[in-house]
């Protein structure tokens, strides 16, 4: 009814993780770049945490779109699950039947992938883990022995977590200061600023519809920063 009602072709505040229509700030900018140096210098380990709707599950989408086929890639949305289960669906994303039916199976099976069919044609694999901060300490200690998987010269994949503030925590426990010191790539993404609300409301409307005039008053978008603090999730349910 609302598409109707003001002409959008798409709904301009949709909460699913549309790429098209992530609103660059100057801080998701740097996300971004963060994110793609790291990748490019082969860092075996790299975390993105903020805040819950600020904007981490699009970024990675973005940052998929942006590599293209440079990368092979995983991208788990499910992380209750064990360690064995995780491999599986590391393996399905990537186009590979699992055949096996131990931990050690499947490594070997990911193990021989990632040399027979991605190494070698010089592409990188990357495995992306969203809310990171519900795995568990072993699965996250598994990970950290999974990331052993490397030649004498490069790591065959890298592994970003994306997380909330609660990963950040848990990986200062004391029995993940080893994965915690293999983290080289860092960035705590932060809300939208007060002065950048307005531009992401006009450029979310140029998106649902680039010929649809609609302003929001000077009062109205203090009111939606008021209530949402800056969350672009929160915006668009506002």
């Amino acid at each position: 009814m609302i598409n109707k009602f003001y002409g959008f072709d798409e709904k301009p505040f949709s909460l699913t993780p549309d790429p098209d229509f992530f609103f660059f700030s100057k801080d998701h900018i740097d996300a971004l770049e963060h994110l793609i140096y790291g990748i490019s210098e082969g860092e075996g380990f790299l975390l993105l945490a903020g805040g819950i709707g600020t904007g981490k599950t699009t970024l990675s989408r973005v940052l998929i779109n942006k590599l293209g086929d440079a990368i092979v890639h995983s991208l788990i949305l499910n992380p209750f699950q064990e360690f064995k289960d995780l491999l599986k669906n590391i393996l399905w994303d990537l186009g590979v039947i699992p055949e096996g039916t131990t931990r050690n199976q499947l490594i070997n099976q990911l193990n021989g992938y990632l040399l027979n069919e991605v190494s070698i044609k010089g592409k990188t694999a990357l495995i992306i883990i969203d809310e990171a901060q519900n795995l568990s300490v072993e699965a996250l200690e598994q990970l950290r022995v999974l990331s052993n998987i490397e030649t004498d010269k490069e790591k065959l994949f890298q592994i970003l977590l994306l997380g909330q503030e609660e990963l950040v925590q848990k990986l200062e426990l004391q029995e993940l200061r080893q994965l915690n010191q293999r983290i080289t790539i860092r960035f705590y993404l932060s809300p939208l600023k007060k002065n950048e609300i307005e531009a992401y409301l006009n450029f979310r409307i140029r998106k649902g519809n680039p010929k649809r005039k609609i302003a929001f008053s000077k009062l109205a978008v203090k009111e939606i920063y008021r209530f949402s603090k800056g969350v672009p999730r929160l915006i668009n349910m506002i």
